[in-house]
């Protein structure tokens, strides 16, 4: 249900590997009071990664529905964040391998919530979930310009009940980009775990800056998800971890999250885009991989 592409399974082998990663699972999960991860039960597109445990490899022509959900409109007040662009479905694109989201100016100016400024974002609440136990490898090539603001992200699974930041969220990717190109904006990443604390939202993050923009090259970012703590890294360099064991930051990273992939135009992390910023921008999704670890 959760991969990208079906094939038919031709061998003892495989099936066996597939029926030993399901009876594994299960044990494991139970000896714990959460629920089970649905998508590790998958079989993973396995000529592409066959150490994974799902991945998502955008190898067809158009995106599978089976693992994504687009989320449409403004939101509330801009998603909650001040952000200027329209969220359609049209903005996405699945080409020669890659997942293609284009924040595009619809007209010849641009203007907050008022249309001339379109983009998506996609999730897989309720279709594939991932949780501690687990590494997660994203290939992603960026934009640039003043008022981009591209984000690879997870939150939990329980939103909908406990809503944000209750339910935590983890940052793997997210910028505000710059004009110029070789503004040391485009060039800096921050991961940052967001939750709730005494009610309040509570946060910890770290920045990591590259030599080249992160809309020059295709840039691998990595999770690293155990009971204990939460690592990030850019290109395999740590530069984000946080202590999970106890405390407030134990009930929101130890549950099911799910994947958010956006690319948003303004806003308060970012700041406006203005005539300067030029369009189109893309965000490109090599893949997705997971991982047991």
């Amino acid at each position: 249900m959760f991969s990208l592409t079906r094939k038919i399974l031709n061998s003892q082998i495989i099936k066996m590997k597939k029926t030993l990663v399901f009876l594994l699972v299960s044990f494991l999960y139970s000896c714990s009071d959460k629920e089970p991860l649905p998508s590790i039960i998958d079989t993973p597109e396995e000529e592409e990664c066959p150490s994974c445990i799902w991945n998502e490899e955008f190898n067809g022509s158009s995106l599978n529905l089976d693992n994504w959900n687009f989320e449409t409109g403004y939101g509330d007040n801009g998603w909650g964040n001040n952000e200027w662009q329209l969220y359609t479905q049209n903005n996405t694109k699945v080409i020669d391998g890659n997942l293609i989201i284009t924040a595009k100016n619809e007209s010849g100016s641009i203007g907050k919530r008022d249309g001339s400024i379109t983009s998506s974002r996609l999730t897989s609440q309720g279709k594939v979930t991932i949780g501690p136990g687990m590494r997660i490898e994203t290939r992603i090539k960026g934009p640039w310009g003043q008022g981009m603001w591209p984000a690879f992200w997870t939150i939990g699974a329980n939103f909908p009940d406990v809503g944000w930041p209750s339910c935590g969220e983890i940052d793997l990717l997210e910028y505000a980009g710059a004009n110029p190109k070789s503004h040391v904006n485009n060039r800096t990443n921050k991961s940052t775990n967001h939750w709730s604390h005494d009610g309040n939202h509570a946060e910890y993050g770290n920045t990591i800056t590259l030599t080249e923009s992160l809309s020059d090259n295709f840039n691998i970012y990595e999770l690293i998800w155990t009971n204990d703590y939460i690592e990030t890294k850019l290109n395999g360099k740590s530069y984000h971890i946080i202590d999970i064991k106890s405390g407030s930051v134990y009930d929101p990273f130890h549950g099911k999250h799910f994947f958010i992939m956006n690319l948003a135009v303004g806003g308060n992390f970012s700041g406006d885009p203005n005539n300067d910023t030029v369009f189109p921008q893309m965000m490109m999704i090599d893949y997705i991989r997971v991982y047991n670890l």
